[in-house]
């Protein structure tokens, strides 16, 4: 399980978020052909997949409960709690309103709540910042998925204690699989029938993911059945993916994603080198919504040629994620790995 291509990966996935998001946030027409190869909701996915396997493998790593939870917490919260405050103090100089007023609204206040509590979508935007945006784009759209991350964290210890009590482990994880996928579309077919929001906002919580993470956890517990048989399970993961794809179901496609992504991580072509000088995927991940939407703000798009704006956009996320990275996150790490050394 050592040998493996997840950090090219995420890297590759969290890029493709990136590009997604320009082309959808900006709305600028000369990029929207490129939209269909920059799908971010497979990437996030992909992402799920990857967490399934990975947070698994960390949990059987750690000596204990408390142990899992303060190594998932040094590597989620540095970065995300930064991200929060820079966002709540700085943007008060873009807002609409006075630094006073901003100060003193409770929404200000509710923001920096909801965001630190992972409750983003119960305050997504800070007053009057980014009004001329859209009022549809959020601070930082991005950082929903992080609840769902939160969540499984929390739930995968109860989740592996249940699974090692059974001899057929796989039983329980297809339970766990059908009823995500349940779960799922019976909120779809909720907001389709009412159209209320509150529907669409549930069918994009925890319990319609676990499809993917129980995928991930699969693999985990049958990693050496899975090697055997990959380059098998990569074909027939891109038929059933592109089948339903096409369909527009999401019936199988977590089980076929979860075949491509390991696949393509356990190829005999090696990217092992990749993230030697930095594991930027999260930073790239956390940092590139407000990045846009400062862009916009400032009419850089608008101004400059959209394709030069967005290649020095990436770069200066690329480097704010690298000094993020060696600065902040893997201090952090290294803390608590010499914590867990001296004791």
């Amino acid at each position: 399980m050592q040998k493996n291509n997840f950090d090219f990966l995420r890297f590759l996935l969290a890029f493709i978020v990136v590009i997604g998001h320009i082309i959808v946030i900006t709305g600028i027409e000369e990029f929207q052909s490129y939209k269909y190869l920059f799908n971010t909701y497979i990437s996030v996915t992909g992402f799920f997949c990857i967490s399934g396997f990975l947070i698994t493998k960390s949990y059987f790593n750690s000596r204990n409960y408390k142990d899992y939870i303060i190594k998932r917490a040094a590597r989620l919260l540095p970065a995300y709690i930064l991200i929060i405050l820079v966002c709540f103090v700085f943007f008060s100089q873009i807002s609409t309103y006075s630094t006073s007023e901003y100060f003193l609204n409770t929404i200000t206040y509710k923001y920096l709540a909801a965001n630190l509590t992972f409750l983003n979508f119960v305050q997504p935007t800070l007053p009057g910042v980014f009004l001329k945006n859209g009022i549809e784009y959020p601070v930082n759209g991005a950082l929903w998925t992080l609840k769902i991350e939160v969540g499984f964290y929390i739930l995968l210890p109860l989740i592996l204690y249940i699974l090692n009590k059974r001899s057929n482990k796989l039983i329980l994880l297809t339970v766990i699989y059908i009823l995500s996928v349940i779960y799922n579309y019976y909120f779809q077919y909720l907001f389709a029938e009412t159209n209320n929001q509150f529907y669409s906002t549930l069918a994009h919580q925890l319990p319609a993911f676990l499809s993917y993470f129980s995928c991930g956890i699969a693999l985990y517990y049958y990693f050496d059945i899975f090697i055997k048989r990959k380059n098998m399970l990569l074909i027939v993961g891109l038929i059933i993916y592109s089948i339903e794809y096409f369909l527009k179901i999401e019936i199988l496609s977590p089980l076929a994603l979860s075949f491509i992504i390991f696949a393509i991580a356990y190829t005999n072509l090696r990217v092992e080198s990749f993230a030697k000088y930095g594991d930027f995927s999260y930073g790239i991940y956390i940092y590139h919504f407000p990045l846009i939407n400062l862009a916009i703000y400032f009419g850089f798009f608008e101004k400059f040629n959209p394709y030069a704006t967005s290649i020095i956009l990436i770069i200066t996320l690329l480097t704010i994620s690298y000094f993020s990275w060696h600065s902040l996150e893997s201090y952090f790490l290294r803390k608590v790995k010499s914590q867990r050394t001296i004791s």
